[in-house]
């Protein structure tokens, strides 16, 4: 990860900033998602979320791909002072682990909807979607505090 210090002025580079900004507007973009569906706009909701999704997992994609062009989670981790290692470890694992189940539980609703969309909205799969959206935006919610923690441990520290 190049000393760059092009967005916020740490040692992290282009990629891994542009991913923590992605990371912590998830969220934000995803409640405002919800508006959408208050108001019976559901074209407008799906719309808001299929494209997060896609910009997240590209964004993901892009980190992973940095990560391991520059040796792994390890040399990221290695970025980190000496003091702060064993944090680094912790939260990069943490994080890495609420992150999959996040994503995999996104993608799932995302294919599921998409299938029951052209059904009657809001349909019987409703408490269901609603109830693992809840859980998707308590995912990418902790994603954007683990991601701001482990930025700030490994580049700004």
């Amino acid at each position: 990860m190049g000393d760059d210090r092009l967005v916020f002025g740490t040692r992290a580079d282009l990629v891994v900033d542009l991913t923590l900004v992605t990371n912590v507007v998830a969220p934000v973009v995803a409640l405002a998602s919800l508006r959408f569906v208050r108001r019976r706009r559901y074209n407008a909701h799906r719309l808001f979320q299929i494209t997060l999704l896609v910009v997240c997992v590209l964004a993901v994609v892009a980190l992973e791909v940095r990560i391991r062009l520059a040796g792994g989670s390890g040399a990221l981790v290695s970025r980190a002072p000496a003091n702060w290692l064993g944090v680094a470890r912790a939260v990069l694992a943490v994080h890495i682990s609420v992150a999959v189940l996040t994503y995999l539980a996104w993608g799932w609703l995302a294919v599921v909807s998409s299938r029951r969309y052209m059904a009657n909205l809001p349909g019987t799969f409703s408490s269901r979607h609603r109830r693992v959206g809840w859980l998707v935006f308590a995912g990418l919610c902790f994603n954007a505090i683990s991601a701001m923690t482990m930025y700030f441990v490994t580049f700004a520290a």
